[in-house]
């Protein structure tokens, strides 16, 4: 191959025309519209957004909320709790209150409220019956495994004193 030939034999050129500007184009704005359908359809079938029907009135009572929780720090209870799931899908809690001495904290009215998170399955609602002095357990049927927020509302009913706590529990197969 000689010098001169070489030089003669270069790599055809593609003109970019206006047709092919439109089928890049085209193709860019189909990969796009499929991508974004492919992300609205899982954040739509995944998450329904709705966490409260509420959410104003929610906002509105978060300072009554900060004055229980402070009220609550200075009871001094020592309020805690044991959370299982059997393999039958009951769920079974229990707790034990004491009050700031260590002495048992008794007649109190226990609930306690099953939700699973950012779902709009409703939440179960329990009342916790008292056994031993300042223990209260209660169980619940047909708990899926997962996650669950475990919600324990506690008040004496002569002097209105309440205790909330708000805990994540998850629960094996």
């Amino acid at each position: 191959m000689t010098a001169s030939h070489a030089a003669t034999t270069r790599p055809t050129e593609r003109k970019v025309t206006g047709w092919t500007v439109l089928i890049w184009l085209g193709s860019f704005f189909l990969v796009m519209l499929v991508a974004n359908i492919f992300f609205v359809y899982f954040a739509l079938s995944s998450f329904p957004g709705v966490v409260t029907d509420r959410a104003y009135e929610a906002g509105q009572a978060y300072n009554g909320e900060i004055a229980a929780s402070r009220a609550q720090g200075e009871l001094n209870w020592n309020v805690s709790g044991n959370v299982t799931r059997d393999d039958d899908g009951i769920a079974r809690i229990e707790v034990s209150a004491l009050d700031a001495a260590g002495n048992p904290l008794t007649g109190l009215s226990v609930e306690a409220t099953l939700q699973r998170p950012a779902s709009p399955e409703p939440a179960r609602k329990l009342v916790l019956h008292e056994g031993e002095l300042g223990r209260y357990a209660a169980q619940a049927e047909d708990v899926a495994p997962g996650r669950w927020i475990l919600q324990l509302d506690a008040s004496s009913g002569t002097k209105g004193e309440t205790f909330r706590s708000q805990n994540r529990v998850f629960f094996s197969e």
